[in-house]
């Protein structure tokens, strides 16, 4: 089963770009522009990974991070690295972020999911 993502920017092209270079039979990605519309879908239907810009219209990555079950695990992408963050992310990352990089990242936790308990 592939690793669900979900990419939560307000930025449309930001979305795309992390669909074109993320999403892979082993990585299903879907992205959300309206923070509203991403939290109903979370709460449908919660997502393994999810990467949340910082700037949002009307809230911001914190206030989305804590309106969300706490068993996500949540990742902040943000251009302004002088952001102080209120919610305890995983990890932080700064656009423009390296691809490569978040995309070792990601095929890390999928890697991690396929893994099946002994027992």
């Amino acid at each position: 089963m592939p690793l669900k993502v979900y990419y939560l920017d307000d930025e449309e092209d930001l979305c795309e770009n992390f669909i074109d270079y993320f999403a892979s039979e082993d990585v299903n990605v879907t992205t959300f522009v309206d923070p509203k519309m991403a939290i109903e879908a979370i709460f449908k239907s919660p997502p393994d990974l999810l990467f949340i810009d910082y700037r949002l219209p009307g809230t911001t990555g914190d206030e989305v991070a804590k309106a969300l079950d706490p068993k996500i695990p949540k990742f902040l992408i943000t251009g302004d690295i002088s952001v102080k963050t209120e919610y305890a992310f995983i990890k932080v990352f700064s656009k423009p972020y390296s691809e490569q990089d978040l995309a070792k990242f990601i095929d890390s936790f999928a890697r991690k999911s396929r893994l099946k308990p002994c027992g």
